[in-house]
């Protein structure tokens, strides 16, 4: 199974949250190909600077999540032209821009997203969780 990590998914595994579910801790496990994607970083960054309490972070977070998504064999989704060009075409269903982004690559590179955000099923993402 090749599966794309939502935001949410990165920061409970790397923290080790109980949040994330067994069934998702599994799905991990056993995927045949995990992926995060850059924009990821870009809504940690956003999300840091609004001060949100659900993403508290300490400094070098910008270089501690890529080296322990390598660590565990995750590879890094980087942002595409297609990508951009496949947002510009997704229904409004739902304005939050990572989610929208997020969905987008999930769409292009065929893959399922791992969350619980039921945000994604309206696009036609096949969610797992």
């Amino acid at each position: 199974m090749r599966l794309l990590l939502d935001t949410h998914v990165i920061l409970w595994m790397i923290a080790d949250d109980s949040r994330l579910p067994a069934n998702g801790r599994q799905k991990i496990l056993t995927a045949d190909d995990l992926a995060w994607s850059t924009a990821s970083l870009w809504e940690i960054g956003i999300k840091l600077s609004l001060n949100r309490p659900d993403f508290r972070l300490g400094a070098g977070w910008e270089r501690s999540i890529p080296e322990e998504m390598t660590r565990n064999g995750i590879h890094r989704l980087d942002l595409q032209p297609a990508h951009c060009a496949a947002v510009s075409k997704l229904p409004w269903h739902h304005r939050d821009p990572f989610d929208r982004l997020l969905a987008a690559q999930a769409l292009c590179e065929k893959r399922k997203m791992l969350g619980h955000d039921p945000a994604f099923d309206a696009y036609g993402v096949d969610r797992v969780w």
